[in-house]
C-alpha cells in the first residue's frame, strides 16, 4: 500500500510542471503524494487570485484518499490573496477536511522561524507587482527584507523551442543553476537566510551547494512546503543532500499553520 506512513494531498497551479517531480525526489519511504490542480492566470497579482469555489472543488477531489495533510502549493497565489490570505486559505481547507493545511507561503514562514532566521534576502522569478505583494507579506509577518533580487519570468505562455513545442511556464523551464544564481544575486552578508520564492521553479538541487558556498540556509518554496507537510504529518526523518532544513528537521512550531 502506498502512503502507509502518510499521504500528502497537494493542490498546485495548473501550469506547474516542476513541483511534483521535485517532491517525488524528497519523499521518505512510506510517504506518498497525490495532487490535483487549479487554473491560474499569468504571473501577476491578478492572475493569482483564485476563486474560493475553485479551491473548494480541488479540496473535495482529494477528500477520499485519507490524507494526513493538505497542501496548497502556490506561493504567489498565497501572497496575492493579501497579508493573511494564506491563513484564510489554510483555515478553509482545515475546516473542510479536519486535517492540517499547509500553504506554501505559510510553510516558508514556519521554516524560517524554525531556523531562527529573521533577516532575509528574497530571490524570485516574479513580476514587479508580485514582488511588491511578496515584500509586503514578509514585512507583515515580522521579517526584515534585507534585499530582493530576481528576474521576471512571467509574460504570455508560449512555446520556447527547443525546450518545448507547446506552451509551458517559462519558470518551469529553468535549470537548477538558475535558482543558485538568483540566490547568489540576492545574497547579503547581513542576512540570516536566503528565500527562493516560487513553487514552479526548480530549486532543490541548488540548496546544498549554496549553503556550502555562502554559509546561510537556502529555503525555497518546495523545500519549505515538503518540510512543513512532513512535520505536520509527524514524519521527521532526515532527508540528506538538499540543505539544512530537510537534513536537520528543526521542529515545526505551528506559528502560522492552523491546527485542526
Amino acid at each position: 500500500m502506498y502512503g502507509w506512513r502518510a499521504r500528502l494531498a497537494m493542490i498546485i497551479a495548473h501550469s506547474n510542471a516542476v513541483l511534483e517531480p521535485e517532491c517525488a525526489r524528497l519523499l521518505p519511504e512510506g510517504v506518498s503524494l497525490h495532487a490535483t490542480r487549479v487554473r491560474i492566470g499569468g504571473v501577476s497579482v491578478e492572475g493569482n487570485l483564485i476563486p474560493e469555489q475553485q479551491m473548494k472543488q480541488a479540496v473535495s477531489l482529494l477528500s477520499d484518499i485519507n490524507a494526513r495533510v493538505y497542501v496548497w502549493a502556490c506561493t504567489a497565489a498565497n501572497m496575492a490573496a493579501g497579508v493573511d490570505g494564506d491563513l484564510d486559505q489554510a483555515r478553509m481547507i482545515t475546516a473542510m477536511t479536519g486535517r492540517p493545511a499547509v500553504a506554501t507561503a505559510t510553510a516558508l514562514v514556519e521554516a524560517l522561524t524554525a531556523l531562527e532566521a529573521r533577516r532575509i534576502v528574497l530571490a524570485t522569478p516574479y513580476s514587479p507587482d508580485l514582488n511588491q505583494s511578496s515584500t509586503a507579506y514578509w514585512k507583515a509577518a515580522g521579517f526584515e527584507v534585507v534585499r530582493m533580487a530576481g528576474v521576471d519570468l512571467g509574460g504570455a505562455r508560449k512555446p520556447m523551442e527547443p525546450l518545448s513545442s507547446v506552451p509551458v511556464s517559462h519558470v518551469g523551464m529553468q535549470p537548477a543553476h538558475i535558482a543558485y544564481n538568483l540566490a547568489r544575486l540576492a545574497y547579503d552578508a547581513k542576512a540570516d537566510a536566503v528565500v527562493l520564492s516560487g513553487a514552479g521553479m526548480r530549486t532543490i538541487e541548488a540548496a546544498a551547494p549554496f549553503e556550502r558556498d555562502y554559509g546561510i540556509p537556502f529555503v525555497s518554496s518546495t523545500l519549505a512546503t515538503m518540510w512543513a507537510a512532513l512535520q505536520a504529518a509527524d514524519v521527521r526523518e532526515p532527508i540528506t543532500g538538499y540543505g539544512r532544513l530537510l537534513e536537520e528537521q528543526p521542529e515545526l512550531r505551528w506559528v502560522r499553520i492552523p491546527r485542526p
